[in-house]
C-alpha cells in the first residue's frame, strides 16, 4: 500500500505537519514526476509516478465547498492533488475557471466537475472516503457517487432576507496561513449564488496569513503585478504559473466588493500591493454579517431554493 499526500502546486508539508502521518511513511506528490493517462477536453492528464504503478486508487478527503469543483473530495484527490504540472496549468486555465456552469456548491452542468471526474478515472481512482463535517459522516465508494451523497449533506447556505454593507469572515487556523488560502473565504462569499450583500460591501478576512502572500508563485506574480481591483487580471493575458487562479477569482471578487484583512501577522506585505489590512481587530461593524465558518456555512439572500 502507498499512502500519498496530494499538493496538486502547494508547497510540500512540513517534518511537524506531516508528524501525525509519520506510521504510514507517506510520500508527497511530485507535479514534475509524473506519467501521462488520457487527455479530457484537452487536458492532458497526468498522474504522479507511484501513484500509476498501484492497482487502483482510493481518494480521501473532506466535502467542503469548492470554488471551482462545487465541493471538494472524490476524484479530485487523484487527478488534481496527484496531478501533473500540465494537468493542473490546463485544468485551471482562466478561461476554464470563469466558464458557465461552474459554481460553489454545484455539481451537476459544471464542466470543471465534469473535467476532475474524468481526470480521476483515467488515473485509476476507483474509491473515495470522504468525511461530511456538517453531519459527521464518512461516505464510501465509487467517486461520484460519494461526492453527489455529500453534496445535500453539506447544508451549507444560511438564509438571510437583507443585504449587508459588510462581512467579517473568520478563517480557521488551517487555512490562515497565507492569503492564497485566506482569501478564499472571500471569494466563496462574493462569487455564491446569492449574496447577501450591498454594492461595493466590504469583505473583511481574519486571518493571521503568517506565510504572507503564500509559496503559490503565479498567485503572488499576479498580485504583485497588478493593484486593486486586479481588472488586468480578467481582460489582459491570462496569468500564469501555480496558483494563478486564485488571483483571477479574487479580481472577480474585487470588480463588486473590496477587500480587507484584519489580525494579520505582517499588514505591510499586504498593504505594499495595495490591499487594506491591519494587525489589529477592530469590532465588528454594525449590520455586517459575521461568518464564523465561511468554508462551511455562507449566508444566502433568500430568493434561491437550497442545493
Amino acid at each position: 500500500m502507498t499512502v500519498t499526500i496530494g499538493l496538486g502546486l502547494h508547497r510540500p508539508m512540513t517534518d511537524a505537519e506531516l508528524a501525525p502521518l509519520a506510521p504510514f511513511a507517506p510520500l508527497q506528490s511530485d507535479p514534475d514526476d509524473v506519467v501521462s493517462t488520457a487527455d479530457v477536453d484537452g487536458i492532458p492528464g497526468q498522474l504522479f509516478r507511484p501513484m500509476a504503478r498501484c492497482d487502483a486508487i482510493l481518494s480521501v478527503g473532506i466535502a467542503e465547498l469548492h470554488q471551482y469543483a462545487g465541493i471538494s473530495g472524490g476524484h479530485k484527490g487523484a487527478s488534481v492533488g496527484c496531478g501533473g504540472r500540465a494537468t493542473i496549468a490546463a485544468l485551471h486555465h482562466r478561461d476554464r475557471v470563469l466558464a458557465p456552469g461552474i459554481e460553489l456548491g454545484r455539481l451537476e452542468g459544471n464542466p470543471f466537475r465534469a473535467a476532475v471526474d474524468a481526470l480521476g478515472e483515467a488515473a485509476g481512482c476507483r474509491f473515495a472516503l470522504l468525511y461530511v463535517p456538517a453531519t459527521e459522516e464518512w461516505l464510501f465508494g465509487d467517486p461520484v457517487a460519494v461526492t453527489q451523497a455529500a453534496l445535500p449533506r453539506l447544508n451549507p447556505w444560511r438564509w438571510v432576507t437583507e443585504r449587508a454593507p459588510g462581512a467579517r469572515l473568520s478563517v480557521p487556523t488551517a487555512k490562515a496561513a497565507s492569503l492564497y488560502q485566506a482569501s478564499r473565504a472571500a471569494t466563496y462569499l462574493a462569487l455564491s449564488p446569492n449574496p447577501p450583500l450591498k454594492a461595493g460591501a466590504v469583505l473583511c478576512i481574519e486571518a493571521a496569513c503568517p506565510e504572507g502572500l503564500g509559496a503559490e508563485a503565479g498567485f503572488r506574480a499576479a498580485l504583485q503585478a497588478h493593484r486593486p481591483p486586479w481588472q488586468a487580471l480578467l481582460d489582459g493575458p491570462p496569468p500564469e504559473g501555480a496558483g494563478a487562479q486564485r488571483a483571477v477569482m479574487m479580481a472577480l471578487m474585487a470588480r463588486r466588493y473590496p477587500l480587507q484583512i484584519v489580525g494579520c501577522a505582517d499588514p505591510a506585505a499586504f498593504q505594499a500591493i495595495g490591499i487594506d489590512a491591519k494587525e489589529e481587530v477592530p469590532p465588528l461593524h454594525d449590520r455586517w454579517l459575521p461568518i464564523a465558518s465561511p468554508f462551511h456555512i455562507l449566508p444566502q439572500l433568500r430568493s434561491t431554493s437550497p442545493i
